[in-house]
This record gives C-alpha cells, sequence and structure tokens, in this order.
C-alpha cells in the first residue's frame, strides 16, 4: 500500500472517531435528565439511592431455630437483595424488557436502595452491566413473584445481550405469602398484604398495569413528569419486600406473637419445619373451632397411631358439620378398626345426600356398596 493511501485510511480514521464523539455529544443532549437525586451514570442510565431506617432494627435472623427460609442456612440480613423490575410488557417473552430495576439492601442498621432507570433502549446493556455488578455469589434475592416473571425475564434480557446472569439463591415472598394468608385474603398481591397485613396504605398510586404505557409515553414525549409517579410507586414495591420479610421472620421467631387468624398456618409449617410451637398453635387454633386446625392436627395424631386423639376430633367436628374429611376418616375408622359396619354406613349414607360432585358421588357409592355386602355377609 502506498504511502498517500496510508495517510488517507489515518485521516479516514481521525474523522469517524471524531463524528462518532459528535454523534454521542447530540445523544447526550437529547437525552432528558431526571431531577436530583437522580444521576446520570451512563449515557442511557441514570441511578438514585435512597437510605431508610432498616425494619429489621439490630436484630439478626435466629439460627438456633429451624429456618422459616432454608435458603438463609449460614446467612444473614445483610446477604440479602430485596429486587423489583418495572417492565414494558406485563406477560414476559423476548420483545419485554426492564427499565427500571431496584434493588435493596441492609447495612449497618439501613436499607439502601438503588433504583436503575433505563432512558431509551439504546443502552440497555449497560443497564444489565449495572444490575449484574451487584448480583455477587453472597447474596440471596428477595422478589415477589420473581421466580416467575423477574428472574426469567432477566435471563432472557442477559442472554439476547451476550452477558452471564449470575447463579444465586432466590426467595420468592409471593410463595410464603400464599401458605400464610391465601385462605383469609381474597387475593396475595403485594398491595393486599401490605393493606391487610403490614397496614400499609398508599395514596394514589399508579396501578401496575399502566406503568408500560407511561414509560412509552416519556419516549414519545421526553416528558419525565408522569414517571415521578412510577418511580415512587416502584420504591415502595422494594420498602414493602423489606417490610414483609422481617414481618414474617418475627412471627416465625415468636410465636405467641402470632395473630389468633394466623395460627393454623404458621402452625402448619412450624410442624412441616420440625418445630414444637406449631402443635400447640394448632391447638389453640382448634380451641377457637378453626377446622382447618382440627383437620391437620387428626392427621397428625393418625400417622402417629393416637387414634383416640384424632377421633375425639374427628367426632367434634362431624357434630358440628357433616363435612366431608371427618366424615370419612369416622367411616374408614368404624369399618376398619372397630368393624362397626352399621355405623360407617349410616356415615357414608349422611354424605351421599349431600355430595353433588360426580366423582366423589362414585367413590362414596363404590364405598356405600362395599359396607352393604360387608353388613349382609355378617
Amino acid at each position: 500500500m502506498s504511502s498517500k493511501g496510508s495517510l488517507t485510511g489515518r485521516l479516514d480514521r481521525i474523522r469517524t472517531s471524531r463524528d462518532d464523539k459528535k454523534k454521542l455529544k447530540t445523544q447526550n443532549k437529547s437525552i432528558v435528565l431526571l431531577k436530583s437525586p437522580w444521576k446520570q451514570i451512563k449515557p442511557h442510565v441514570s441511578m438514585r439511592q435512597g437510605i431508610f431506617t432498616s425494619p429489621f432494627g439490630n436484630k439478626l435472623i435466629p439460627l438456633k431455630i429451624p429456618l422459616l427460609f432454608p435458603e438463609m442456612e449460614n446467612r444473614n440480613i445483610e446477604n440479602l437483595l430485596f429486587y423489583d423490575l418495572e417492565t414494558t410488557g406485563l406477560s414476559g417473552g423476548a420483545g419485554t424488557l426492564a427499565f427500571l430495576a431496584g434493588f435493596g439492601w441492609i447495612k449497618k442498621g439501613r436499607l439502601i436502595i438503588n433504583q436503575y432507570f433505563l432512558h431509551d433502549f439504546p443502552g440497555e446493556i449497560e443497564f444489565l452491566l449495572q444490575i449484574q455488578e451487584l448480583l455477587t455469589e453472597d447474596k440471596i434475592l428477595v422478589s415477589y413473584n420473581g421466580k416467575s416473571f423477574d428472574h426469567p425475564l432477566l435471563r432472557t434480557r442477559f442472554l439476547m445481550k451476550g452477558l452471564k446472569l449470575p447463579v444465586i439463591f432466590e426467595i420468592d415472598l409471593l410463595h410464603t405469602s400464599r401458605r400464610f394468608w391465601k385462605k383469609r385474603l381474597p387475593s396475595c398481591r403485594l398491595g393486599v398484604i401490605e393493606d391487610k397485613i403490614l397496614d400499609i396504605h398508599r395514596i394514589d398510586d399508579i396501578p401496575g398495569i399502566e406503568v408500560p404505557d407511561i414509560y412509552f409515553d416519556f419516549l414519545k414525549t421526553n416528558k419525565s413528569e408522569p414517571l415521578e409517579g412510577v418511580f415512587k410507586h416502584h420504591l415502595q414495591d422494594i420498602k414493602s419486600l423489606a417490610l414483609l420479610f422481617a414481618y414474617m421472620e418475627d412471627l416465625w421467631s415468636k410465636p405467641a406473637s402470632i395473630p389468633q387468624n394466623d395460627k393454623t398456618s404458621f402452625g402448619k409449617l412450624m410442624m412441616l419445619r420440625g418445630r414444637r410451637e406449631g402443635l400447640e398453635l394448632l391447638k389453640e387454633s382448634y380451641l377457637e373451632k378453626d377446622f382447618e386446625a382440627g383437620k391437620i392436627l387428626s392427621i397428625y395424631y393418625k400417622r402417629k397411631g393416637d387414634f383416640l386423639a384424632a377421633v375425639e376430633i374427628w367426632k367434634e367436628m362431624w357434630q358440628s358439620k357433616h363435612d366431608l374429611f371427618q366424615g370419612l376418616e369416622l367411616a374408614k375408622y368404624y369399618e376398619h378398626k372397630l368393624k362397626e359396619i352399621e355405623l360407617a354406613l349410616n356415615i357414608v349414607k349422611l354424605l351421599m345426600e349431600k355430595e353433588s360432585t360426580e366423582r366423589i358421588s362414585e367413590a362414596l357409592d363404590h364405598r356405600m356398596k362395599r359396607l352393604e355386602r360387608k353388613r349382609i355377609s355378617g
């Protein structure tokens, strides 16, 4: 290649470099800067940090009792990373991406929350790299429906951008909330949990379903004011995650403080985790005529071989209400243990009269015919 050609090539590269720098400056001028305390940390990414009182106070998670969250073994609250995403769609899929990501953690008695905002799609890789920095192997993610929505979405976006999403444990508080409150609340959406369990009542909150449209309007108009409501909504989501985790752990470590209408659900899980207090909670709940507690207790006694205790519960529940569970258990006990065929048959006939489900009716009919054959044969 001639020296002239070489010089021309160098000049072209210099011009291209200058053009790129001018282009970047033009892009930066077109980016709408958000109000303080937001700071632009990348051409298309802004971040703000909030510092709040920790809902845990100075408490540590007791490690001498069976853990509410087994993922916490050999970890403590400073390993937790509460997170939530706001996205361009509510159904996931390859075309949906996150434009607002928040992460909260506990440090020296404070709850620190970082929010990251994506100003426009070209900055997504830098946005994801900010997230990647926080996902260290010592952390445990805490989310609300994150295992089904947020985490798969992040995995997809990382994959599409050629990035590696670190593999770390995740605690999804939606699953635990359903275990504790599904039977007594109209739903286990975070808003309902806030209102009915945490006594948090949002004012002028933006419905989650409106969030994607607000972001798309921002991309079209460059007007950031409507986003303030989204930022506020998102920040409260993360605060509520920390509050909910702390509330669950507090009740788990102090069974005496569990409200009466939650004793059955907490007692059931405590028994599954091998905690003696679970049995006492269920007994207290059954004394208040909670038949769900009676059902769990009777199964526990039956499996231990304590049929006297189990039968006493079944009889009390049957006298109060002729439901399928206690009726069937009594019928099986009379048939197989006491050989009292007539008593078993009478119960099955009563159940047949009120049962409308075809599958159960067929099973009861089969049982009744077998009992009748036994009665005839003596």
